[in-house]
């Protein structure tokens, strides 16, 4: 049994500012140090508070060092909230963190361990849809009778991928599905039906096993490989799992109730016998059991955890008491599958009900209902603008529509658009359908065919050539006409006396274009000619010109140049043309592409999303959209299209209805995004020939519709709605200022504030430059040598001062690596981007190998001793963030280091560097000393085209003045002080080409 709330005896003092302003539950949450805890933290109690203050409060007091605390959650929004308080928390410093989400945490170790399971450590990690890709292009690998859909060969492969991450979520292995097939081929006695049923298993275990040993073949793993994996690493090697047992005092997961039976296995096995495990969730706002999710995880808590402590947060800081009291009432209407209702027929009082601590005025509840679904829009619509401009003070980001499904969101996106309202639909798919990444696409189709007649009118009618709707008609016409396709008639434009001067001048350009991509598209990979094009073409000066769309637009092609860079990571053949043959099978899968988005960045705006992506936001006013019968909640589908037989599914579930208490929690949690208004609208007439019922929701809340009149809690509205004015456009950008800068970033402001906003505000995709891909190569190579000689030198019995000591003739080649493994290492990581012809990659090729060689024999002479590699350091910085990678630090003379950094080029001046060029070693040396504990005896430049050394070390004024400059340089950027700075440096400028200032 779960132990009630106690008051520790832990002393405490009025300077603990751990605890300033904390309610007595959330105190108490803080003060727990040791042992097993519960907290149910109900919506807008604060539970990210108490979390960061708690893990913050160990840290500082050295009840924990800062890597002996791993905490969990599940999305990297939260995670990087989390490191964020808790280094503004704790004193100024470096701090070594483990908060991460599951997979990450889980990719973490398998690349540290993976191979003490027989599992590659390098291994690439699929997206569903590059699952989806491979298993499509092997579809032929795949023994499937059963399965086996007629016509379309692939119909199931989603499907089956569900199904195995399903499994995955199960951990269950390949070897464990194959041995409860094989038991039920066996079985004696059996029916007809269930030979069917044996061999249907049969076939899924089968293929479960071609999709993982497809996945080795291809060194890949899946996002359900990193969980399970990491599982069988801890149960198969207990040496490792004591490792960070020992490692990690303190385990908190965050957003417990949306834990899978793997991801609670890996936290049980982590907790070892310490058991000092913190869980932090609430069962009523788990809406996840759509993948994988098993909210009778938090019911088992008690269970597997009987000592317990339990704390309740009940009090809310968000919402007003009417509404926290309609959500309550309703939600308990799930009973008894509650933790509440649970615990209280076992004898223990337990309450979950919310109490404001806000304004104690009432919130507005409304529910308005209408004739038809145009009248809804229009109603919603109008109610937002008329609470808007009833209080100047209130801003469009004020107002959110929650919406079931994705589908019910367009017409409400529309109308916003219409009326010039400020809005952005925040769905998490849907990327391929933006007008934007529509007219990239159509341009890339364009140069692989350029016949696509459809393709050429997309692209001409875009923002990057805008002819006009009268001359693309004529040229159609002549198509027509003629019998052409519209690229020949384009081509031969000039005969066409009848287009405007104006357009004359555009084709030409648009041809110019054609041509050089085509050429480029030959040896480049398709990343280089996406980006060539919207330089190029002018499309990316278009949007950089106009700051009301700047960031949403850029943003959009950011994220589709990062899904062709991952087409390029995956495939052997990086070329245009193989993309879009992937491509349109991609398209084919009904994929729509992922969409990421910042809820808190760009302009004022209205936001419109699904119930499912504001789970952890908050907003003044809610409308809840669509609640009729069969929309919210929907109709249960039946669970997964091949479901995981019961006796595989290790959850624990209850009775009841599970897919409508789900829809009751994921309402809930809409409900308590409000703040101080809750709006629900629902319409007879949605299309159907049915009047649509009111949502079954809508009536248990207590809200009916009589006869047409007002009933209970309802406010009718007849049609006849005026048609609203028109509003003003898109206001201004807001820049908002990250938690963190890196050197990078800083360096760039500090050369030119204009160009940091392009780099790391709009982020512009840049135009690469072959300096760089070959310094990546490089770096990426050198790294891989010295993680592999860092790993051998530790399991050698060789002394390296031994090594040190022999001739150098002897010394040759006696390095646990070879230079030949050296060399495939570089073949490996070289990078083929943006060179502009075979002949300089192949100097490049070439002066990359003599750079190695020198290196090589450099490190035979003076063997390096690498005790961290790519170390990652967060450090407090006059007020501010800043983060890193250190490439090297090397064990030096007793318990000093020295910091070592490579550089493609050579020094500037033989043996002389200047202040620009000392400051990002400087900063390494702040980390290194402050953060990391480290005795500093040196800083290193190794510059690999002349294999010469430049060594300092900063003195306390260079040391002080670096960091004034820094905080002077995020003061400037938190100002948006963002001027132009047009020099010599402007020559070398990655956005020179869209920039009206450079020099």
């Amino acid at each position: 049994m779960l132990s009630p709330v106690t008051t520790l005896s832990e002393p405490t003092t009025t300077t603990d500012t751990y605890l300033d302003g904390l309610n007595d539950a959330q105190r108490a949450a803080v003060l727990h140090m040791d042992g097993q805890l519960l907290i149910v933290a109900g919506a807008g109690t604060g539970k990210t508070t108490v979390i960061t203050r708690r893990i913050a409060r160990m840290i500082a007091t050295g009840v924990v060092k800062s890597d002996g605390v791993l905490a969990l959650t599940f999305t990297d929004k939260a995670a990087g909230e989390m490191v964020e308080r808790i280094e503004n928390a704790l004193p100024l410093g470096a701090y070594d963190l483990w908060i991460s989400t599951f997979h990450a945490f889980c990719q973490k170790v398998l690349e540290r361990h993976a191979l003490d399971i027989g599992l590659p450590n390098d291994f690439a990690l699929l997206t569903q849809t590059d699952a989806y890709l491979l298993v499509r292009k092997h579809f032929d690998r795949f023994a499937l009778d059963y399965y086996k859909p007629r016509g379309n060969p692939t119909k199931f492969i989603h499907a089956l991928l569900t199904h195995f991450s399903r499994l995955k979520d199960e951990a269950i292995s390949v070897d464990q599905y194959l041995a409860y097939a094989k038991e039920m081929a066996l079985a004696k006695d059996s029916s007809a039906t269930d030979q069917e049923e044996s061999s249907r298993i049969g076939e899924l275990a089968n293929a479960y096993h071609t999709y993982q040993q497809l996945l080795v073949d291809q060194n890949c793993l899946d996002f359900g490989d990193l969980l399970m994996y990491t599982l069988e690493l801890f149960q198969k090697r207990p040496g490792i799992l004591q490792k960070y047992q020992e490692q990690f005092q303190q385990i908190v997961v965050d957003e417990f109730q949306d834990t899978n039976w793997v991801q609670y296995e890996l936290v049980k096995l982590l907790a070892g016998a310490r058991k000092n495990v913190t869980v932090v969730g609430d069962d009523d706002q788990a809406i996840y059991k759509f993948r994988g999710a098993s909210v009778a995880n938090i019911l088992q808590f008690a269970t597997d955890f009987p000592v317990a402590r339990r704390i309740v947060l009940t009090e809310n800081y968000r919402s007003t008491q009417n509404i926290l009291d309609l959500s309550y009432d309703f939600i308990v209407q799930n009973n008894p599958n509650r933790l509440e209702a649970t615990l209280t027929a076992q004898g223990e009082e337990m309450s979950k009900k919310l109490v404001a601590k806000g304004s104690a005025a009432e919130g507005v509840i409304r529910h308005l209902h209408y004739a038809t679904l145009d009248e809804e829009v229009r109603g919603v619509i109008e109610t937002i603008v008329t609470l808007r401009e009833a209080d100047g003070k209130k801003a469009w980001s004020d107002f959110c529509i929650l919406v079931r499904s994705n589908s019910g969101a367009i017409d409400f996106s529309l109308e916003l658009a219409r009326r010039g309202i400020p809005y952005q639909f925040l769905a998490l798919k849907g990327l391929y359908g933006k007008p934007i990444i529509l007219d990239c696409i159509a341009y890339l189709s364009l140069l692989a065919n350029f016949h696509d007649s459809a393709s050429v009118y997309r692209v001409l009618s875009c923002p990057a050539y805008r002819v006009s709707d009268h001359d693309l008609g004529q040229m159609m016409h002549q198509a027509t006409k003629k019998t052409l396709s519209l690229y020949e008639v384009v081509r031969d434009h000039a005969l066409m006396k009848e287009l405007a001067e104006e357009t004359h001048t555009v084709l030409t350009r648009f041809l110019g274009d054609m041509e050089k991509h085509i050429a480029l598209a030959k040896r480049a990979a398709v990343s280089e000619v996406f980006v060539r094009f919207v330089y190029d073409s002018g499309y990316i000066k278009h949007f950089t010109k106009d700051e009301s769309l700047a960031m949403e637009q850029i943003a959009l092609l950011k994220q589709f140049n990062d899904r062709l860079k991952r087409f390029e990571t995956l495939s052997p053949e990086t070329t245009l043309t193989r993309f879009m043959d992937e491509f349109v099978l991609e398209r084919d899968s009904g994929e729509e592409g992922s969409l990421a988005f910042d809820i808190e960045t760009g302009p004022d705006m209205v936001r419109i999303m699904t119930v499912h992506a504001a789970k952890g936001l908050e907003y003044p006013y809610v409308f809840i959209v669509g609640m009729v019968d069969k929309r919210f909640p929907t109709v249960a589908l039946g669970g997964d299209p091949i479901p995981v037989q019961e006796a595989l599914i290790k959850e624990k579930v209850g009775g009841g209805d599970a897919h409508l208490e789900e829809e009751r929690r994921l309402f809930y949690v809409a409900m308590t995004r409000a703040k101080q208004g809750l709006f629900f609208s629902s319409a007879e007439d949605y299309g159907g020939k049915l009047k649509k019922k009111l949502s079954r929701f809508m009536t248990e809340m207590g809200f009916v519709v009589e006869g047409g009149e007002k009933g209970g809690k309802v406010e009718r509205v007849d049609g006849g709605l005026p048609m609203p004015a028109q509003v003003s456009a898109r206001e201004a950008l807001q820049y908002v200022i990250p938690a963190t800068f890196s050197f990078t970033q800083l360096a760039a402001y500090a050369k030119c504030p204009l160009q940091y906003k392009f780099s790391h505000v709009l982020r512009v995709p840049i135009l690469g430059k072959h300096q760089m891909s070959f310094g990546k190569t490089m770096h990426a190579t050198l790294e891989q040598f010295m993680k592999e000689l860092q790993l051998r030198q530790g399991k050698t019995q060789s002394s390296l001062f031994e090594i040190a000591s022999l001739p150098a003739v002897a010394r040759n080649d006696i390095l646990p690596v070879s230079r030949d493994e050296l060399f495939a290492m570089y073949e490996k990581a070289w990078i083929d981007d943006w060179y502009p012809d075979k002949p300089t990659k192949e100097t490049y090729r070439k002066e990359g190998r003599r750079m190695l060689e020198e290196f090589y024999a450099d490190a035979v002479a003076h063997v390096p001793k690498p005790l961290h590699l790519e170390k990652e350091f967060r450090i407090a910085i006059g007020g501010y963030m800043v983060k890193g990678k250190i490439d090297r630090i090397d064990s030096g003379e007793g318990t000093k280091v020295e910091i070592v950094d490579y550089k493609t080029g050579s020094p500037k001046e033989e043996g002389k560097l200047s202040s620009d060029d000392k400051k990002q070693l400087l900063l390494y040396q702040l980390a290194a000393t402050r953060g990391l504990g480290l005795d500093v005896a040196g800083l290193t430049y190794q510059y690999l085209e002349d294999g010469s050394k430049v060594s300092f070390l900063g003195t306390e004024k260079e040391l002080v003045k670096f960091e004034e400059d820094i905080a002077s340089s995020i003061e400037a950027i938190s100002n948006a002080d963002f001027l132009p700075n047009p020099g010599m440096h402007c020559k070398f400028c990655d956005f020179a080409n869209i920039c009206e200032y450079g020099q």
